[in-house]
């Protein structure tokens, strides 16, 4: 219990910044979105697209090497160690955003982007800036995460998220175009780094040059070199295609309201699960550190249960809510958008259990396994971009990212059977299933029958409303949970102990399930 409730208030740490860290980015893109107009926001969401690109390619396996040896050293007893793993991949880290920097300068010199016009030499070099900035911050908070620091990330994303708010609120006021606004996001990275910084150095440990036994730094440098392949076929997937197709065959708008759809869907994601998404990795490799996979398999289980129960919450709200959301927020000019967001929001969350597979198979060094799971819905992603997007655009694009991610989930179970027989209660997943089905129809007949523009928030209601105690009804989560849950209740006071004494209610009478 000790160890869930360590775990749970690190998942609260980095959920509730999280949250602020969206509702700000919410408010930003909207604001973007509506002073720039859809074409010139879909040049600005190219753009940003390509930092995002530049940064997984200047950190490629560092950050995920860098959390899973951290934290499984310290598992194993091993801190001087850790800090020496630290050091070590800090260092590659510089010299792998320089070269990727300067790849990026020759190729923007020699190509001259159209997206950018006579605007190319000052957006290059706040793209370089703002690249070398948030990889840079992103290679911090993963060392602070293999030493289960969550405080530096927290901090920092929520003190840059206010003052960006601001900026970006004035340079509306003040009508200003494509160039400020890139400049604005470059401004943004600069004060993640910084902020971070000083907040890393209050919480966490600092890195040490040092020897890093020769077993293990050949397990690392394997576990580099296959995680590196892997996150930059990845990146090639996660949105490149689509966006590049797009890009070059459709319109920019298709570009935005593509963007639109995948920021919506990112910052429902990241809502309902960056908690757990952010803690699972460490934790994870500090049980396999500790006891090995057999523990490590029990702890995807878990895992799993709560991204199963997550996803279709997003899946469920994303249907009821998105048109009545985009309408109200985006205005009707980004009404095309809708059936998009709807499509990758239900998508995302049926297939958010693929990020608890991808933890495990990173943790026990099957990283073979990822890499072929990735080259195979790489090449999906490539073939059904072709033959889609050019006759269909923005549906075709959709479509893509529908046919990839779910190949690349059906490829993750299959190798995940290979590796361990658990990790998937299938049987309590059905009967979730059947209770989010319900809920979304019911809210979704609540929300229509609501006159205004508002019967969005009703139907969110209702589903909540009805998939949260459905849930304990059918016997979804475990004893195991239902205390964890005791334990914060009780610190809730009198609407805690009532709100136990109603799931109590319903578990109560419920014989128990397998």
């Amino acid at each position: 219990m000790n160890r869930r409730m360590e775990v749970l208030r690190s998942v609260t740490i980095v959920s509730v910044s999280t949250y602020i860290e969206y509702a700000l980015g919410l408010v930003v893109s909207i604001w973007i979105a509506r002073a720039l107009g859809p074409a010139d926001f879909g040049r600005y969401a190219f753009t940003i697209w390509l930092c995002g690109w530049l940064i997984t390619c200047s950190n490629h396996a560092l950050t995920t090497s860098s959390t899973k040896f951290i934290a499984e050293s310290d598992g194993a007893g091993a801190r001087s160690i850790a800090a020496h793993i630290a050091w070590r991949l800090g260092r590659v880290q510089t010299i792998s955003s320089a070269v990727v920097i300067g790849l990026f300068l020759l190729g923007t010199w020699i190509t001259r982007p159209t997206e950018w016009s006579d605007l190319w030499l000052p957006v290059t070099a706040l793209v370089a800036v703002a690249v070398v900035a948030k990889a840079n911050y992103a290679m911090l908070v993963a060392i602070a995460k293999g030493q289960e620091r969550f405080e530096p990330e927290a901090i920092a994303t929520v003190l840059a998220g206010l003052i960006g708010v601001v900026l970006i609120i004035a340079a509306t006021w003040l009508h200003a175009g494509l160039l400020a606004f890139v400049a604005l996001f470059a401004v943004a990275c600069l004060m993640l780094n910084l902020f971070n910084r000083v907040a890393y150095r209050r919480y966490c440990r600092a890195s040490e040059m040092g020897q890093v036994p020769p077993a293990l730094r050949t397990r690392i440098n394997v576990h580099l070199r296959l995680t590196a392949v892997l996150v930059l076929l990845g990146s090639l997937k996660a949105g490149t295609i689509e966006v590049f197709l797009l890009n070059a065959l459709a319109s920019s708008t298709a570009v935005g309201f593509f963007a639109i759809a995948q920021t919506l869907t990112r910052g429902a994601v990241q809502l309902f699960s960056v908690g757990l998404t952010a803690t699972l990795l460490p934790y994870m490799a500090r049980s396999y550190g500790e006891r090995g996979q057999e523990h490590a398999a029990r702890f995807l289980s878990e895992a799993t249960r709560f991204y199963w129960a997550v996803g279709l919450a997003i899946a469920g709200i994303g249907v009821v809510t998105t048109p009545g959301l985009v309408t109200l927020l985006y205005g009707q000019k980004y009404a095309q958008a809708i059936p998009a967001i709807e499509a990758t929001l239900v998508l995302a969350g049926l297939l958010l259990i693929g990020n608890g597979i991808s933890a495990f198979q990173t943790v026990v060094d099957r990283q073979a396994d990822r890499v072929r799971i990735t080259v195979l819905a790489l090449a999906a992603n490539v073939l059904l971009g072709l033959l889609l997007i050019p006759p269909l655009g923005l549906a075709g694009a959709v479509l893509t990212y529908a046919g990839t991610r779910v190949t690349e989930l059906a490829l993750a179970v299959y190798y995940l059977r290979r590796a361990t027989r658990g990790g998937m209660p299938l049987a309590a997943m059905s009967r979730l299933l059947a209770v989010a089905l319900l809920a979304t129809a019911m809210a979704w007949v609540a929300g229509n029958a609501t006159p205004g523009r508002f019967g969005f928030v009703v139907g969110g209601a209702v589903f909540t409303l009805v998939y949260v105690p459905a849930s304990v009804l059918v016997r979804y989560w475990n004893n195991d949970d239902m205390l964890m849950i005791g334990a914060i209740t009780r610190r809730l006071g009198p609407p805690g102990r009532w709100l136990m004494a109603v799931l109590k209610m319903l578990q109560g009478p419920a014989r128990a399930l397998p």
